[in-house]
């Protein structure tokens, strides 16, 4: 990914320095591929629960 610095949260919005968190992403051709998003420390547990709870939902179908 290189060094991205992120400087703002994308999940609460706000100015804080913030760290790269990535996740792996089914596409429609079922190949699997990476998205990140930059989250600050007050938001990383909310963000992992929310990418938990994405899966779960896709598991349980």
């Amino acid at each position: 990914m290189g060094d991205i610095k992120c400087t703002n949260c994308e999940l609460c919005g706000r100015e804080v320095p913030a760290d790269l968190m990535c996740t792996l992403v089914l596409n429609d051709e079922n190949k699997v591929e990476e998205a990140c998003w930059c989250i600050c420390p007050e938001c990383r547990e909310k963000f992992k629960k929310n990418i938990a709870e994405v899966y779960k939902a896709l598991l349980d179908k």
